[in-house]
């Protein structure tokens, strides 16, 4: 999700789960990694540049992303409440 932001949509974000080959028992892991919930997350300005100045984001901090997060479905897109208005 951050990468997707700092990139200005330019690497998309994948839909991922997990799908069972095999008929053994697994054992599966997760992880959670983020910035400090008071780290700002924008586009990166040069890419802003590229893009002809437009920002596909506006800037948000971590924990407004987590809260934005807890209040939707899993299935959601996370990040339409922080996209910037189209053109």
């Amino acid at each position: 999700m951050s990468l997707m932001v700092l990139t200005n949509g330019r690497f998309r974000s994948v839909r991922h789960r997990v799908m069972v080959s095999s008929p053994r028992p697994r054992v599966s892991v997760i992880f959670f990694a983020g910035p400090p919930p008071r780290e700002r997350l924008a586009p990166l300005p040069w890419l802003v540049a590229e893009d002809g100045g437009r920002r596909r984001y506006r800037e948000f901090t971590w924990r407004e992303y987590k809260a934005s997060a807890y209040r939707t479905k899993l299935a959601e897109n996370r990040l339409c409440h922080f996209e910037t208005e189209a053109d």
